[in-house]
């Protein structure tokens, strides 16, 4: 998978695009980074692990890495079209339908990136038990990466899913998509407990 533009360009340059009062970069991708940099960690800790099974983490821990930048660039885009939906006149008859589909892509979006962090969930615990003792302060950190990006993504995700279903999204899909921020909020607490664990035992 091709690095994002966005990812090879100098941080400094990025954080100045995301202080910019413009859609695209804005939260939802800041959380998306936040994923990616928390998955960077875990790869990092693997590496280290004398352990068998090691490289399997580290594999994973890449790919999270890599897809979490992947569908920062998507939440990017995703936020761009739901202000240019919101922004359409209230007379245009497209402005419904156009909403209701920004707000669910918006939401969908959200729910990717949070399964990509709850995904590392397994191997943190991996690293709890095998890791290299001096890398434990980072699994904790990742770990806590990991949850936050959770959490900021599932603020994003609570927000799509009020206004889509405010746009006439189905109750189907309303449903399904805030059951996935409960989803997200325990996927966080398991991170955040799992990292409480390990900075106790430094």
């Amino acid at each position: 998978m091709p690095t994002p533009d966005f990812a090879l360009a100098p941080l400094d340059d990025w954080l100045q695009r995301l202080s910019a009062p413009v859609p695209d970069p804005g939260g939802g991708m800041a959380a998306g980074v936040v994923v990616a940099t928390g998955a960077a960690l875990v790869a990092m800790a693997a590496g280290y692990a004398q352990a068998e099974g090691s490289a399997d983490v580290v594999a994973a821990a890449t790919r999270v890495r890599d897809d979490a930048l992947a569908a920062a660039e998507h939440d990017g885009r995703m936020s761009g079209l739901l202000v240019a939906a919101f922004r359409r006149p209230l007379a245009d008859p497209g402005r419904g339908a156009a909403l209701r589909a920004a707000t669910v892509q918006a939401a969908e979006a959200g729910v990717v990136l949070v399964a990509l962090a709850a995904s590392l969930d397994g191997h943190l615990r991996w690293l709890e038990r095998f890791g290299e003792p001096r890398l434990a302060p980072d699994v904790a950190v990742a770990g806590r990466m990991l949850a936050c990006g959770i959490r900021s993504t599932a603020v994003n995700l609570r927000g799509n899913t009020a206004s889509a279903a405010e746009a006439g999204a189905d109750a189907l899909t309303v449903h399904r998509l805030r059951d996935a921020i409960g989803d997200a909020q325990d996927a966080a607490a398991r991170l955040d407990a799992l990292a409480e664990r390990v900075t106790a035992s430094l």
